[in-house]
């Protein structure tokens, strides 16, 4: 299932940190076809890469 843009929540330290976490975060990651927004507060996911993509 793939939809044209994605928003996640929380995606952070706590509740981003282990190995089924970070498989968890790829699929969201990937459902998005046009526009992904990744939302946190406090500290990225150690998942996530700390750039902007344009």
């Amino acid at each position: 299932m793939e939809f044209d843009a994605a928003i996640l929540c929380d995606v952070d330290d706590k509740n981003y940190r282990n190995d089924f976490d970070r498989q968890l975060l790829y699929v969201s990651c990937t459902r998005a076809l046009h526009r992904l927004a990744i939302l946190y507060t406090d500290k990225p996911s150690k998942y996530l890469k700390a750039e902007e993509i344009k």
